[in-house]
């Protein structure tokens, strides 16, 4: 058995291979992403990812066995895990439950504003739901259990006085953010106004 890694190691660089191998899978998932885009999920085929990405159908099943699900399943993750790996960053630094759920918003803002991220993440089609059921809500669950816990501190400490319970407001400025967030995505409200709504709301609880 080789031995463990010591703390502070640096990890072993990846061989010419383990680069491209992680290359094409990027390529995959950008495909993926592109075609859904430009023709929804219904004609977001393996056939047509695969030759977005220069790529045969064999080599697209290599990569992702599930096929067109597995790729979505995987895009959607990498995008919660961006936002759990933001609100770890957020709730570790100083700052108060208002700047925190200003924070979050501003994190959910950024993905909305990027074409292709936005549009897919924001989407809600019933036809994604076997491939999005596993990863969807991850990261609203995970930021709501944080604003709770951040609502139930700063009641105690006095400086919230609001008598509703943490976890359901945390719910529901949770779903102002997603509401938000699809808007955004759509191009038909400006961020700064989503920004200045929260901050409203935030202060007022």
């Amino acid at each position: 058995m080789p031995p463990k890694a010591k703390s502070g190691d640096r990890a072993a660089p990846l061989s010419l291979r383990e680069r491209n191998k992680l290359r094409t899978r990027q390529e995959m998932l950008q495909a993926a992403l592109e075609v859904f885009a430009e023709s929804g999920f219904g004609s977001a085929t393996v056939e047509n990812i695969a030759s977005r990405a220069g790529a045969s159908k064999v080599t697209l099943y290599t990569y992702f066995p599930q096929g067109r699900e597995e790729l979505f399943r995987e895009l959607y993750e990498e995008i919660n895990n961006e936002l759990l790996e933001k609100a770890s960053q957020i709730y570790a630094a100083e700052g108060d439950f208002a700047e925190r759920v200003l924070a979050l918003t501003e994190a959910l803002l950024d993905v909305a504003r990027r074409p292709l991220i936005g549009r897919f993440y924001s989407i809600d089609d019933p036809a994604l739901d076997v491939a999005l059921n596993p990863v969807r809500g991850h990261a609203s669950r995970v930021w709501a259990d944080l604003i709770a816990k951040d609502l139930a501190a700063a009641r105690a400490k006095g400086t919230v006085t609001h008598a509703a319970p943490p976890h359901a407001l945390a719910e529901l400025l949770v779903g102002a953010m997603r509401s938000a967030l699809s808007e955004v995505a759509r191009d038909t409200t400006r961020t700064d106004d989503i920004i200045q709504a929260m901050q409203a709301l935030v202060r007022g609880v």
